[in-house]
Formats: C-alpha cells, sequence, structure tokens
C-alpha cells in the first residue's frame, strides 16, 4: 500500500511509533525533520505497529535528519521514528 501526510509547516507529524513494515518516505515538497530511534527492547522486528510512545520509552536517537524535496528516507520495520514540518 501507499500513505500520503501532509504536515503543515512548524508542526508535529506522527508521535514518535514503530511500524510493522519497512517504510520508505519520499519528501514531495517542503522540508519534514526526522528523527529514527533504535528499536524497543524485543521489538526489533515487530509484527504489529505500536501505539504512540511516550519519550521515556524511547531509546538511543541514531539519526536526525531534514529531508527536502526529492530526498528519499528508509526505515526498516520496528525502528522507532517521528517527524516535524
Amino acid at each position: 500500500g501507499c500513505s500520503a501526510y501532509l504536515t503543515p509547516p512548524g508542526c508535529q507529524g506522527l508521535a514518535p511509533h514503530h511500524d510493522d513494515v519497512c517504510v520508505f518516505i519520499l519528501q514531495t515538497e517542503g522540508s519534514k525533520h526526522w528523527r529514527v530511534y533504535e528499536p524497543l527492547d524485543g521489538h526489533a522486528l515487530p509484527r504489529t505497529p505500536s501505539n504512540d510512545l511516550p519519550r521515556n520509552r524511547l531509546g538511543r536517537c541514531l539519526l536526525q535528519v531534514t529531508l527536502q524535496q526529492g530526498d528519499l528516507l528508509y526505515l526498516p520495520r520496528g525502528f522507532v521514528h517521528e517527524a516535524a514540518a
């Protein structure tokens, strides 16, 4: 499947969470700042997506990057992530 997310400038996208599938993010317009964290203990290859995760459950931040129009980011299954425009 394919999903599209529109995040107004200055707003948080989704709360920190992990997905049960690998995700490719293509920034089609504007920019968005991403933070990617290590998987939660016992959830390296989850079978279901997580609910919103509180900050005190987040592991070490592995990547902080701002995607610009045309940039692509790959998120392996189970890696916790969040984004803000």
